[in-house]
């Protein structure tokens, strides 16, 4: 809202104001106090009562000088005006000789456009309001029989006895000066909008700054710079004298007209080392000063320290790339260039294969490799989570949005992952709930949290893994097709280990090398007549697995090497026998079945568990949690 004083001499006048201001378009962002008053009337305005006052001849002069904290608008007496006066004067007394006096510096034409109605007229225009007395005398003593002007000119004409009429406002210049009064304001409100924002730049900034004038003044220094050096004065003081060490940059930058960064030194007095650098501010072609900025490097370093620990305790970063996948094999070697062709685009990529085939180290090479590298790695596995903490992990929640939440709420991994990558991995096992915002997220490519009733916009990629048939699972109703469509654009298949030809040779020395390192042993030598041990074991859990046999081979060796029975030992750990399982006569295999349904699968677990969910899973050989999602799935 835009609060305006306008002051006129005479009712009529405020009467032709309230009409224009009626019929203004800006009217509804306009409170105007349109006061009736003399000069000698003028009040005294609060400074933050109004935004700009609208008056016109000696008022607006005095009203100027009195409030300069507050615009004043003088509204103009146009050609149209001074005629209408002439002619209004003319018609009613016939004078010889008209004095047009007051409004200083507003009636040049006057005169000249006296002539067009056979009279003549002189103008009289006093400096100030107290020197228009005298100026109506010296008329009437020039033989002049009639007066035109102000409402105070007005006034002293009749107290002499001299006929008079007063200069009145048209409805055209009353709109000029309330449109002019509306420009000045917004312009001073955004010029003080701009002022502020450097202002709040400047004193908001953790370095040090200093802007110092051709002449070498400091005008503009913030608190940073003052506590750098010891708090001492220095606005308004030679920069040669209260910083020296600073003057060299100075000079250089002026002479030169360009940037000068990266100047290493340590402030005199201080142990505090600064990185100085110097920007010229040129205007109108010519060097109008220069910004100095301090950074205190310490300071940059512990930063960049804080920084970096919080990606890494986050898991925000990726660490592996494509030079990390240990392989010989062609079909390991095409996979790779697969991949490296997805890291070029951006679309979404799932990465299929079996269980403890590397997924993982596949989505964080692909991101490692792509446009978005600089960007945060956020990896969660889907089946890890029961479905309302995955969903609040995922989206995120505001404060208050279900009992047990963070004080300040919690942001989601799709607002952790902005600008980057969110592997998904496990995509198989998210229920249809999480199936549905999911594909409402990548859809819009926006988030909302639990609770909350605004969006907000992400830009990430989705790398998603699976050990199971999205396609399958989709035709089974158990996944959404449109969900799979969105996810499914660049498919990578992992193969497994027992496919990688003589890959699973040097996985198995260069874990072997890993494992010896972490235990402080010297590297063991693997027997030659063990090799084709490895090259028929299947690897079912592939290089998981293979990890587990490492370990295994080295904790049973004896001596510095690994013979064909340490390893045959490794790969075929001695196991109960079905057959010695105790359970009872009505039990069933309850792994996997095609007979059987996995529905009642569940349920036959279940009943000969008596309801224990953590015997159930076991027996059903899967997570407690999982059980605990087919269950909800089916409505066990």
């Amino acid at each position: 809202m835009i609060r305006l004083l306008f002051i006129v001499p005479y009712p009529e006048l405020k009467e032709k104001v309230e009409y224009v201001l009626s019929h203004h378009p800006e009217k509804k962002n306009l409170n105007v106090d349109v006061q009736v008053m003399t000069v000698e009337e003028t009040p005294d305005v609060p400074a933050d009562e109004y935004d700009a006052i609208i008056a016109r001849g000696y008022t607006a002069r005095k009203t100027s000088e009195k409030y300069k904290q507050i615009p004043t608008i003088g509204v103009i007496i146009s050609g149209y005006d001074i005629i209408r006066a002439i002619s209004e004067c003319c018609e009613a007394y016939h004078p010889k000789k008209i004095a047009i006096c007051g409004f200083s510096g507003q009636l040049f034409e006057a005169e000249n456009i006296s002539k067009l109605f056979g009279v003549e007229a002189k103008v009289y225009a006093p400096a100030t309001h107290e020197a228009l007395h005298e100026s109506v005398d010296r008329a009437i003593d020039a033989g002049c029989d009639a007066i035109i002007g102000g409402y105070s000119a007005n006034i002293l004409a009749r107290q002499h006895g001299i006929n008079s009429v007063v200069i009145r406002t048209g409805e055209d210049t009353i709109y000029q000066a309330i449109d002019e009064a509306v420009h000045t304001v917004k312009q001073i409100r955004y010029e003080r909008v701009i002022a502020q924002m450097y202002k709040t730049i400047i004193y908001s900034s953790k370095d040090g700054v200093l802007y110092v004038n051709a002449e070498g003044t400091i005008l503009v220094r913030n608190r940073v710079i003052r506590q750098m050096n010891g708090d001492i004065s220095l606005l308004e003081r030679p920069l040669k004298q209260t910083l020296p060490y600073l003057y060299k940059t100075f000079k250089n930058v002026m002479a030169s007209g360009q940037e000068e960064i990266g100047r290493i030194l340590t402030i005199p007095g201080t142990k505090t080392t600064v990185s100085v650098s110097g920007i010229p501010v040129i205007a109108n072609k010519e060097i109008s000063g220069v910004v100095i900025n301090l950074s205190d490097i310490t300071m940059i370093q512990d930063l960049e320290s804080q920084i970096r620990r919080k990606l890494s305790e986050r898991g925000l970063k990726a660490k592996y790339t494509f030079e990390d996948i240990i392989h010989q094999s062609r079909t390991m070697e095409q996979t790779i260039e697969t991949a490296r062709r997805y890291a070029a685009s951006d679309s979404n990529v799932i990465i299929v294969g079996e269980t403890g085939t590397g997924k993982e180290l596949f989505a964080q090479s692909i991101h490692n490799a792509s446009s978005r590298k600089n960007g945060p790695f956020v990896a969660i596995n889907c089946a890890a989570l029961p479905e309302n903490l995955l969903e609040s992990e995922l989206f995120g929640y505001v404060e208050g949005a279900f009992t047990g939440t963070s004080k300040g709420g919690k942001m989601g991994l799709f607002e952790q992952a902005h600008g980057g990558t969110l592997f998904l991995d496990e995509i198989g096992e998210v229920t249809m709930s999480i199936q549905s915002k999911l594909l409402r997220v990548l859809q819009e490519k926006q988030v909302r949290r639990i609770g909350d009733n605004k969006v907000i916009d992400i830009n990430v990629r989705i790398i998603s893994a699976t050990n199971k048939s999205i396609s399958k699972l989709s035709e089974q109703g158990m996944f959404r097709k449109d969900l799979m469509y969105r996810l499914d654009v660049l498919r990578l298949f992992i193969p497994p280990l027992r496919n990688r030809e003589n890959d699973v040779e040097v996985l198995f020395l260069n874990l072997l090398k890993h494992q010896s390192m972490e235990m402080g042993m010297p590297v063991p030598v693997l027997n030659p007549n063990a090799l084709p041990l490895l090259h028929q074991y299947p690897f079912m859990g592939n290089i998981r697995e293979l990890k587990n046999i490492v370990e295994r081979a080295c904790a049973l060796k004896d001596g510095s090497m690994i013979t064909k029975e340490d390893l045959k030992e490794a790969l075929y750990p001695q196991d109960l026998s079905m057959d010695s399982i105790m359970m009872p006569s009505s039990s069933l295999d309850y792994q996997e079945s095609p007979v059987v349904s996995e529905p009642e699968r569940l349920k036959k677990a279940l009943e000969q568990c008596n309801g224990n969910r953590t015997q159930a899973a076991k027996l059903l050989g899967m997570d407690r949690s999982t059980l605990w999602r087919k269950m909800q799935k089916y409505q066990l």
